[in-house]
């Protein structure tokens, strides 16, 4: 047809079948807790002014597991959001692969250009972030809980980290579509 672009698919990333890249990713999210505790701590002292190891509450450590599930829900949940506000009409789909640790939200057989799939990759990582942040400097959070909640949450981002990657510098030079699936992503070029 005139005018139309024909779509080719160039990835079809479907992370559970490559063992290798799934143990990269984990490699990887142990590596991410490096840096960003050292970022994570010099933004704690920084808006705190001092350097409290301690925790501000008793009850912290024990807190520390539902934190993380809440910020997973918090995490999917901002993927769903920008999912449904640029393509409002498809559906969105939440799952999990207890055997990896996995969760997701989808939009099956939705197709988003670059620039609205990297909001949907990076906003949760840059909002959950200002929240704990924010949480931090109202006092809620103690440093070192920040400090375990913010490194911990940018080791769970790099699934994310690595698709953004995909589109920024593998994919650069290519005008694409991107599907978000429950396993991976595919990647579509337009021609």
């Amino acid at each position: 047809m005139a005018g139309e672009a024909q779509m080719e698919l160039i990835e079809d990333l479907n992370i559970l079948q490559r063992k290798a890249l799934s143990v990269g990713l984990l490699c990887a999210s142990l590596l991410l807790c490096i840096p960003f505790f050292f970022f994570f701590s010099w933004l704690s002292r920084l808006i705190i002014g001092i350097s409290n190891i301690f925790f501000n509450y008793w009850w912290e450590p024990f807190f520390a597991p539902f934190a993380l599930a809440l910020l997973l829900v918090i995490h999917e949940g901002i993927h769903g959001f920008y999912f449904k506000l640029f393509k409002p009409e498809n559906p969105l789909k939440y799952g999990t692969d207890w055997r990896l640790g996995l969760f997701n939200a989808t939009s099956p057989g939705s197709r988003y250009p670059r620039s609205q799939m990297l909001i949907i990759y990076l906003a949760p990582f840059v909002l959950t972030s200002l929240l704990l942040t924010l949480l931090l400097a109202l006092g809620t959070l103690s440093p070192l809980a920040y400090l375990f909640l913010a490194v911990i949450h940018t080791a769970m981002c790099v699934g994310d980290f690595y698709f953004s990657y995909l589109l920024l510098w593998k994919y650069r030079k290519y005008s694409i579509l991107v599907e978000d699936t429950e396993t991976g992503i595919k990647i579509f070029s337009l021609e």
